[in-house]
């Protein structure tokens, strides 16, 4: 599972916006960094456009993100590397799974000590 911090792209930072969705091998996914560096060299290689923003959210952000998504894409695309560097590996996950892990670790965490504020 990963861990925090947790840095998705967003094209607005409002309340209520949706973070960015991509295709890995066909599967639609949420790209997840755990650098606000790694997601802006994963953006600056795409074309993209300059409207989208590294964001850093917190576990209970995160499932609220992903909750958002959940009925368009599948997975979660974890770090994925710059694009153009020939073939890439891309470590992907399940969205729902993830959801799920990251509110049971919540509920685990009984004197709000866990930081997934």
């Amino acid at each position: 599972m990963p861990q925090p911090p947790y840095v998705l792209l967003f094209e607005e930072v409002v309340p209520g916006a949706r973070p960015l969705t991509i295709l890995v091998d066909d599967r639609g996914a949420v790209p997840l960094f755990d650098s606000e560096a790694k997601a802006g060299a994963f953006l600056a290689s795409t074309d993209f456009g300059d409207d989208l923003e590294a964001v850093e959210v917190s576990g209970a952000g995160l499932v609220r993100a992903l909750e958002s998504v959940e009925d368009e894409v599948g997975y979660v695309a974890i770090d994925p590397p710059p694009a153009g560097g020939g073939p890439m590996r891309v470590r992907m996950g399940d969205l729902r799974e993830l959801i799920e892990a990251l509110q049971q670790s919540r509920e685990d965490d009984l004197f709000g000590l866990g930081g997934l504020s």
